[in-house]
């Protein structure tokens, strides 16, 4: 993962995903989830970099551990960035 240092982590986990033939899509489990939180009045809406980190844990490209290590940097790098947005 050391490279992940040298290009954003949306940038990184699409590559992985393409170097594995992974996609975004949502499949029927994912599209189940999206209605059981609707009729709980929750809204949950993965992003593409997001759903993509599903879809890699799916397919056993990566670990648990792996994704929350990704996950924690990409939301961390989505916090910077809105904040020079926003300044």
């Amino acid at each position: 993962m050391a490279e992940m240092m040298l290009e954003s982590v949306a940038n990184y986990v699409k590559k992985i995903a393409e170097d594995h033939d992974v996609t975004p899509g949502r499949d029927d489990i994912s599209r189940m989830a999206v209605a059981i939180t609707g009729l709980a009045d929750d809204i949950v809406e993965l992003d593409d970099v997001e759903q993509l980190l599903v879809n890699l844990r799916r397919r056993g490209v990566l670990t648990k551990a792996e994704i929350i290590e990704i996950q924690g940097r990409y939301f961390s790098e989505q916090r910077h960035f809105r904040k020079i947005i926003n300044a």
